[in-house]
């Protein structure tokens, strides 16, 4: 527990900055999925970057938790 606690304490800033890319693709998914009744290009759009963002930003945190800062 100890080891978990002071990987935390090490890395959360990095963790932070990658975790707000991952709400943003999220953002861009619920927003995409919203209008597209009126837009259909501009839903498809938002929604596939919204995607590669998430596994993007789902990637690099699970990088930096195993590997730290150089991943």
């Amino acid at each position: 527990m100890e080891l978990l606690e002071q990987t935390f304490d090490m890395k959360w800033p990095v963790l932070l900055f990658e975790f707000i890319f991952l709400l943003g693709g999220l953002v861009l998914v619920i927003s995409g999925i919203k209008i597209r009744k009126q837009s259909g290009s501009s839903a498809l759009l938002m929604i596939i970057l919204g995607v590669v963002l998430i596994l993007v930003s789902l990637y690099l945190l699970f990088m930096t938790l195993i590997f730290g800062y150089n991943s």
